[in-house]
């Protein structure tokens, strides 16, 4: 299940290095990360086009970033209805 940033537990940042930034043990790809974090589709499209921003052959920066709205708009709207129920 996905934890998502409403229900996963907060850490503090001291400005430094926060755990939320270090790589899982044995990562060795974006999808390992993915799996790590339980993120759902539409969070870890949002992840993967913002990491390769406008270096996808054949698509441009434009591409990702409407790709990027597209999934927020649909996690948004995800979550407000996951919470008026």
């Amino acid at each position: 299940m996905y934890r998502g940033a409403a229900t996963a537990p907060k850490t503090t940042s001291d400005g430094g290095s926060t755990s939320y930034y270090k790589l899982p043990e044995g990562a060795k790809d974006l999808q390992d990360v993915i799996e790590a974090k339980n993120m759902n589709f539409a969070i870890g499209n949002i992840f993967k086009a913002c990491y390769r921003l406008g270096e996808k052959d054949g698509t441009s920066a434009d591409y990702d970033l409407n790709k990027i709205i597209f999934f927020a708009q649909r996690e948004k709207a995800r979550r407000t209805k996951c919470a008026s129920s």
